[in-house]
């Protein structure tokens, strides 16, 4: 009787563990299912409520709305298990949790959808006691140790990820001063009695190091000194990994490179002076270049068309390049036209009197066209030279020398020119920009700023028979102002002044303000001053703000059969948006009761080069201006 109960005890244990085996393939069938979440329930948690937790949880409960946007966080997902599980841990550990636990696992409900069940075992909570430096460390460099340390203040929770940034941050500090070889490790103390921890610092510099030798491996098309005129590296100078990370920089961005890599040599025999190699592979040295697209940003109208062509040499005398192309701006629709087209030919020194500063010498040729929303014609052709220079990454100044001849013909009687049929001068300007653009994104950018400055001076001192000055400056930023929403700011001003011998400005010379990039719900350039058949004469002020929000939307397209994977590919975002702004004649015109105000929402795929952007706008009825709607169809976003 004994052994048939021992006998049958063991069958239903040998039947549990097939049952068990064959769960867990079940249950790793029905996870590769993706099933949806009902559920997530949270245990074990004092400091942090259920609704903190779930807030940071990658998985997300089901619900009608994240269904309907296509939110895959619903259900689950193979990457769910571990990234939320580091979430959670992430939490607690900055909050000085040093020792908490998490355990994770997936439930299967009656209906085959998922529960995620959260067990979290806190611990202790530590916080900063005191921070100590030990170690080897040049007494140069000990004020810096302190002054990084000396974040980590008394009694704020201990928080590993600020150690760990702390810690690298001092190792690139001891690399960018010729220690590359230098170690930092910390300890955290947790063996006191009370909840206090010591943090402690131990750093080795070892040795001074300077840069050796660099060979440069692959140049056949360019002299080897287009790449080492780039380098930073210079043989004998002090070591700092700022200058190889900059060189590597500054040779993609030379364009003569396709791809490169910058090491230290295999066979360099001296540690304290190690030797490099730089082995590139070089761009032709001709090239054909064609663009076909829109152009999103056009001043001439929403969505204006490109054709463009061009052949060039990236070597002559050696470095220098030398580009002819030939560019056509068109317009379709009912108002179908040529726009712009102009041929340009340019040579240009990339390191102008020894200086990583460019200089572009051009000729540029437009041929005799009507100008649009205008009735005259316009033809003129220029030479200029150009040179920038670059401050960090960040902030370029460009400035620049030109003489164009203007010739405009064919136009009735206008304001700027009264009782003249035809007019050709001979201008000689000089501009100045300055650009700072700390942008994370150009097409999409969620942080950041972006600051343009352009000053242009007409004839005064240089001659020529137009003087002028005209200043246009711009400041953009952006933010996120709460998960998934970026704001977006504009402001934009703008003036231009005759002076000398001038007692008036062409169109040409003057501000074109309304449509898709700049206040929405009016036609192209049809805000501010017209004349007396609707056209624009331009003005000599403008003032323009822009505000802006953009979050992807609802993903109403995924679904659907055959576009369904495009949308996807190219989520679908929307913005609500409002526009102010005005262009005037004269200074005292400029009031806050004469800007226009429109208001909108827009919806944008984010294609490959960039958002294209359906918008629709509606003026605010004021009493200078009448109410009305516009649709804006374009690419890119207005700013």
């Amino acid at each position: 009787m004994r052994a048939l109960w021992l006998t049958l005890m063991l069958s239903i244990v040998l039947a549990a563990n097939a049952f068990g085996q064959m769960s867990e393939r079940e249950r790793l069938r029905w996870v590769r299912s993706a099933p949806r979440i009902d559920s997530i329930v949270i245990e074990g948690n004092s400091f942090y409520s259920d609704s903190e937790v779930k807030d940071r949880l990658y998985a997300k409960e089901w619900n009608w709305w994240r269904s309907l946007k296509g939110d895959r966080r619903i259900e689950v997902q193979r990457e769910t298990f571990s990234r939320d599980t580091l979430e959670i841990k992430y939490m607690y550990l900055t909050e000085g949790f040093l020792g908490v636990q998490v355990q994770h696992r997936f439930e299967m409900l009656p209906d085959s959808n998922a529960l995620v069940r959260i067990d979290v075992a806190e611990g202790r909570r530590f916080r900063y006691d005191t921070t100590w430096i030990t170690g080897d460390t040049p007494a140069g460099l000990n004020g810096r140790f302190s002054k990084v340390s000396s974040r980590l203040e008394p009694g704020e929770p201990v928080n590993p990820v600020d150690i760990r940034d702390i810690e690298f941050e001092l190792k690139t500090y001891l690399a960018n001063r010729g220690y590359p070889y230098a170690e930092i490790d910390h300890d955290i103390d947790t063996t006191q009695v009370h909840e206090l921890a010591r943090v402690i610092f131990t750093a080795r510099a070892d040795s001074l190091v300077r840069f050796g030798d660099v060979d440069i491996v692959g140049t056949q098309r360019f002299p080897e000194y287009v790449a080492r005129r780039e380098l930073k590296i210079d043989s004998g100078k002090v070591y700092r990994r700022e200058d190889i990370l900059e060189s590597q920089r500054r040779l993609f961005e030379s364009g003569y490179f396709s791809t490169l890599q910058l090491n230290r040599a295999e066979d360099s025999p001296n540690r304290l002076r190690p030797d490099f190699t730089l082995r590139v592979r070089e761009r032709k040295t001709r090239y054909v270049s064609t663009e076909l697209g829109a152009v999103g940003q056009s001043n001439l109208r929403d969505l204006a068309w490109l054709v463009s062509a061009g052949v060039g040499k990236r070597n002559i005398f050696g470095s220098r390049r030398g580009e002819l192309s030939v560019s056509y701006f068109f317009s379709l629709g009912e108002d179908s036209r040529v726009l712009q087209n102009n041929y340009r030919l340019r040579f240009t020194e990339p390191w102008f009197l020894g200086l990583r500063m460019p200089l572009t010498l051009g000729f540029e040729w437009e041929p005799t066209l009507r100008v649009p929303d205008n009735e005259y014609k316009r033809r003129s052709y220029s030479v200029s030279a150009e040179t920038q220079r670059r401050f960090g990454r960040q902030t370029r100044v460009a400035a620049g020398i030109e003489y164009e001849s203007l010739k405009l013909s064919d136009f009735p009687e206008d304001i700027s020119i009264p009782g003249v049929d035809e007019t050709t001068s001979g201008r000689r300007s000089l501009f100045v920009q300055f650009r700072q653009d700390s942008r994370d994104n150009l097409f999409v950018p969620s942080r950041g700023a972006y600051i343009d400055i352009l000053a242009d001076y007409f004839g005064g001192f240089l001659g020529g028979d137009d003087d002028f000055y005209r200043v246009e400056a711009s400041w953009s930023t952006y933010q996120r102002v709460w998960p998934g929403w970026i704001g977006a700011v504009r402001f934009k001003v703008g003036f231009s002044e005759p002076f000398g011998d001038s007692d008036s400005l062409l169109t040409d010379d003057r501000f074109l303000l309304g449509g898709a990039n700049s206040v929405r719900s009016f036609r192209e350039n049809r805000l501010g001053p017209l004349d007396e058949n609707g056209n624009p004469i331009g003005s000599r002020y403008i003032v323009v703000f822009n505000q802006e929000f953009r979050w992807k939307t609802v993903q109403i397209f995924n679904e659907i059969p055959l576009i369904g994977s495009f949308f996807k590919s190219f989520p679908l975002w929307q913005s609500v948006f409002v526009d102010v702004g005005n262009g005037f004649l004269e200074l005292d015109h400029v009031r806050l009761d004469r800007l226009a105000v429109a208001y909108g929402t827009g919806i944008q795929i984010l294609s490959p080069a960039g958002p294209i952007r359906l918008d629709y706008a509606r003026r605010v009825d004021t009493e200078q201006f009448d109410f009305a709607t516009r649709w804006h169809f374009t690419i890119l976003y207005a700013f």
